[in-house]
C-alpha cells in the first residue's frame, strides 16, 4: 500500500484529514471553480501539491 506521503492524488477522506475539515465540506469544495481536483465518473482525486497552493491563494475567502 502506498502511503499518503508518496501519493500525488488524494481522495476526499485523505484530503479532509490533511486540511483539518470534515469530508462533507471537502466534497463541497470539489465543486468550486478552480479547485485542484479531477473527477473520474464518481471518483474524485485531489492534487496534493496544488491543494496547498489553492489554500494559500484562497485564504480569507468565504465559500
Amino acid at each position: 500500500m502506498v502511503s499518503t506521503d508518496e501519493k500525488i492524488g488524494l481522495n476526499i477522506k485523505e484530503a479532509s484529514r490533511l486540511m483539518g475539515i470534515n469530508e462533507k465540506l471537502m466534497s463541497e469544495l470539489t465543486h468550486v471553480k478552480g479547485f485542484p481536483c479531477i473527477k473520474f465518473k464518481r471518483r474524485i482525486v485531489i492534487n496534493k501539491l496544488r491543494l496547498q497552493e489553492w489554500f494559500d491563494k484562497n485564504s480569507g475567502r468565504y465559500f
